[in-house]
């Protein structure tokens, strides 16, 4: 059973006849940030927002505690990782922020996603966080069609008309360029990837190009530090968390596991008795 919802999970654990798989994974999640954008082209603003937000309430209240704080732009489990620290909850400094970025009052704004049960629910923890500090949110969930076309039928930055953008991402490569440069690199703007924050910084695209130019594993992670320091520095997102991969399944079943990225692999002998 995949995905099993994470509020179900404890009664699983009880069960005589099935095994939980509770492990972590590699996609992240997030809310990316229009940096082109008013207001959140300013990085007062996105700083703000991540102190807006109280993370280990978002994993508590979203995915029952199964789930793991971002303290970087790309998961644990993915090589060249390197962890950056955290924002953590501080919704005076977030309120201090926005009046130093020249909106004292907050502002309005849309949260656009996708309309499964858990993106929603994380989109109305986002709304109810930024709500305390003055940015009233509106929920925009869309049906998946309707929201890959909002997303990449965008031929030039200045059309794109998602602001915020609840989203996920794990690198099926297993590799930290997948990781990154998909949607942290300028020339991933869509609709040719997935940058839908428009972030980019000279900075960390030269880190993104030096680290998919070489397979020298020692220059790759100097490279890899220098991108993650860099987007956690410029905060084109909203940190949230690092999901963690929850299936059930049958304890007659032999030779099956979940990989971090939530593809299935089966063993030669795998087999259902």
């Amino acid at each position: 059973i995949f995905p099993v919802p994470p509020e179900m999970i404890k009664s699983l654990e009880n069960s005589p006849t099935i095994t939980v798989f509770d492990e972590p994974s590699i996609l992240i999640r997030y809310v990316a940030l229009n940096n082109l954008r008013k207001p959140f082209n300013d990085p007062r603003v996105r700083l703000a927002l991540n102190y807006a937000v109280d993370k280990q309430a978002f994993i508590k209240v979203v995915f029952s505690g199964r789930a793991d704080p971002m303290d970087s732009p790309m998961p644990q489990l993915l090589g060249f990782y390197q962890k950056q620290g955290s924002y953590p909850y501080d919704p005076a400094k977030a309120r201090a922020l926005l009046a130093e970025a020249g909106y004292p009052n907050g502002f309005e704004t849309t949260l656009t996603g996708a309309s499964n049960t858990l993106t929603q629910r994380g989109m109305q923890f986002v709304q109810q966080q930024l709500a305390a500090v003055g940015v009233s949110v509106k929920v925009e969930p869309l049906e998946a069609g309707v929201l890959t076309a909002k997303m990449f039928n965008v031929q030039k930055p200045e059309d794109a008309s998602i602001v915020m953008l609840y989203g996920g991402w794990s690198s099926s490569t297993g590799d930290a360029d997948w990781g990154m440069r998909p949607m942290l690199y300028t020339k991933a703007f869509p609709p040719v990837l997935s940058n839908l924050a428009w972030y980019s910084n000279p900075t960390t695209d030269a880190a993104i190009e030096e680290g998919l130019s070489t397979t020298d594993p020692t220059k790759r992670a100097t490279a890899y530090a220098k991108a993650q320091a860099q987007v956690w520095k410029d905060v084109p997102w909203i940190f949230l968390g690092v999901d963690h991969n929850l299936a059930a399944y049958s304890k007659k079943l032999t030779g099956a596991f979940m990989r971090p990225d939530q593809q299935f692999h089966l063993t030669a002998d795998a087999d259902l008795n």
